[in-house]
């Protein structure tokens, strides 16, 4: 970053990385989630939101609770089985060939590789952030 007058400005911790992908997931899945279990008990809408802020509270809980190795071997389940169904849906749904099959699974493979790498360090930088506050 660039000094300005002896001072290190600070990046904005929101900027566009990989990490941001698998928080939209996240948040996703609580919305799911909460709008499922409303529905099944019959609820408004109010009561899905209310739902879904629950989840996003447990959920956040959870991820902040994960050891290092814990959310790292979580990744790696999550980014193999993701491969393993893009390649299988390609190889078999599809009908392509191997080898085609097996190039195209590795765009998932880097994609969730990444993002749960960089959702790592954006976890810890909005910690970080939060305890400057």
């Amino acid at each position: 970053m660039a000094n300005i007058e002896g001072t290190q400005a600070r990046p904005w911790i929101f900027r566009l990385r990989a990490g941001l992908l698998l928080l939209v997931a996240l948040v996703f899945f609580c919305i799911s989630g909460g709008n499922f279990v409303a529905r099944q008990f019959g609820l408004t809408w109010v009561w899905a939101l209310g739902l879904a802020f629950v989840f996003a509270l447990l959920v956040g809980y959870g991820v902040s609770r994960l050891t290092r190795a814990m959310y790292l071997s979580g990744g790696a389940v999550v980014t193999l089985l993701t491969t393993y169904l893009a390649y299988d849906f390609l190889r078999n749904a599809v009908g392509w060939s191997q080898t085609t099959s097996l190039i195209l699974a590795a765009v998932p493979f880097v994609l969730m590789g990444a993002a749960f790498w960089d959702f790592r360090r954006l976890k810890e930088e909005i910690r970080r952030w939060a305890d400057a506050r």
